[in-house]
């Protein structure tokens, strides 16, 4: 892989299929997720308390505690890659969880509490505010509360009274689409949403080049005096690389299954575009960890590709 480089990157997360347990998006290299190989009986806590303490380990049946180090003023010092290290090095613990950094993240920075949590398929959210985007009928939740489950059920509500009809919903973006105005009503969400810090990056594309295309459909009729008319009719996105970096993190069958796809500018850690597609076709598949494949791969969507 070259150092040099230009256009676009784009990685493809997998949701981790197992029950967990993360901390509540912290940033600055500070989350944990705990992934769960016990159902939801399983539950975690961080505690910080005491000074000048050590971290350990402990546990109560299918409750893990950890206990952060702490320094002379009592405040926590244990960094995320010490507890993932820790926790995964204690027999009891490993038997319930499996600790793992979120993507990107170096552990660097110090966890802090967490209150116990249950491991789920998920994070629940209640009565989740929405922006509105200004036109009174559609309504966005924040980055960091999207990517709700569509398995999962979804309550919408206006002025705190649930309403069944009349909207449609963008689960991956988080979004409620009314038919009419809702004037200066408030709306909320209940339901369940994809942790980010529980995704997996397993496959990375580079220099990519990402086309967003419609298919027409013909509405030529008599009244057309002889000319052609059409409308635009389905949206299709797709990504195209010429390199490509794969670890084996997943077995190959499963690659053809639609994943969450990112897309970022060159150098930047926040992206730009999400959407949900699969692998189309790629050549020359290896696994190798240390360096990149110049091999050719397209990415077709299923559904919206949107700017985040």
């Amino acid at each position: 892989m070259t150092l040099a480089k230009s256009g676009l990157d784009a990685a493809l997360f997998l949701d981790e299929p197992e029950e967990y347990v993360v901390t509540a998006a912290l940033g600055s290299n500070r989350d944990i997720c705990f992934v769960s190989k016990n159902g939801t009986d399983a539950s975690v806590e961080i505690i910080v308390s005491g000074n000048d303490t050590p971290l350990s380990i402990a546990d109560s049946g299918t409750k893990i505690t950890i206990n952060s180090a702490t320094g002379s003023g009592g405040a926590a010092t244990s960094t995320a890659a010490q507890i993932v290290a820790a926790f995964n090095a204690d027999a009891e613990a490993a038997a319930l969880f499996t600790a793992r950094l979120p993507p990107g993240s170096t552990g660097a920075g110090v966890t802090g509490a967490l209150s116990e949590t249950h491991a789920a398929e998920g994070v629940a959210f209640t009565d989740l505010a929405m922006s509105d985007s200004g036109d009174h009928k559609t309504y966005q939740a924040a980055s960091g509360s999207r990517y709700w489950d569509e398995d999962k059920s979804l309550v919408v509500e206006v002025d705190g009274s649930p309403v069944t009809t009349g909207f449609t919903v963008n689960y991956l973006r988080g979004r409620v689409t009314f038919e009419t105005s809702q004037g200066a009503s408030t709306i909320t969400a209940t339901g369940t949403r994809r942790s980010e810090l529980a995704f997996e990056k397993v496959f990375g594309c580079f220099d990519c080049t990402p086309k967003i295309s419609a298919k027409d459909i013909d509405t030529t009729s008599c009244d057309d005096a002889g000319y052609e008319s059409s409308i635009s009719g389905a949206k299709m996105w797709e990504i195209t690389a010429g390199h490509f970096f794969y670890a084996g993190k997943i077995p190959i069958s499963k690659l053809g299954v639609a994943y969450i796809w990112k897309i970022y500018s060159t150098l930047n850690t926040v992206p730009f575009a999400i959407g949900k597609g699969m692998i189309q076709s790629m050549t020359n598949l290896l696994v190798n960890p240390n360096e990149a494949q110049k091999q050719d791969i397209t990415v077709k969507g299923q559904g919206e590709f949107y700017l985040e």
